[in-house]
């Protein structure tokens, strides 16, 4: 009797450990809000995925679709604080981060001013909006907002960071 109920109390542990398992699925290539760290409390507005061509023109870099091939996977999310603040991230997945990277910098430079920073970023200013770009081994990031241009620069450095710490 007892070898039984050690038997079943071990099949119990057993699956309990893989529902678990299964449930935590893979980590997520977007920022969450407590990532978004400068005294405000921000919260998701928005979470989507789908291919670069599926972006809202809004969330288009200086509306240039031609950084990214269309049929990239990108996944991106709206961020909006207590104070009416909003943030978008863009993140696109398997490309050559390096080469969206320039394009941002060349296609973005046409339509408005680019500056280059120190590391791997840039801040893109065309019609009144402020774009700022980082990339990750095979990921490109854009993020976007009301947020000062010192802000945005922060959080895509955060973003850098995160996606640094995920395996490809």
């Amino acid at each position: 009797m007892n070898r039984t109920i050690a038997i079943i109390m071990m099949l119990l542990c057993t699956a309990c450990g893989t529902t678990t398992a299964r449930q935590a699925g893979p980590p997520s290539l977007l920022l969450g809000p407590d990532q978004l760290k400068d005294g405000r409390t921000w919260t998701v507005a928005s979470t989507s995925q789908g291919t670069w061509h599926d972006l809202d023109a809004d969330l288009v870099p200086c509306g240039r679709r031609d950084i990214v091939p269309v049929e990239a996977p990108a996944q991106w999310r709206s961020f909006t604080a207590t104070d009416g603040a909003t943030v978008t991230q863009v993140v696109v997945n398997g490309v050559d981060a390096m080469d969206a990277f320039k394009l941002f910098y060349t296609e973005c430079g046409a339509v408005g001013e680019v500056d280059s920073m120190v590391g791997p970023k840039n801040v893109a200013r065309h019609d009144g909006e402020v774009e700022v770009a980082a990339m990750s081994k095979d990921r490109f990031v854009v993020l976007g907002g009301t947020v000062s241009n010192t802000q945005l620069q922060l959080f895509a450095e955060t973003a850098r960071i995160h996606l640094d710490g995920l395996s490809s």
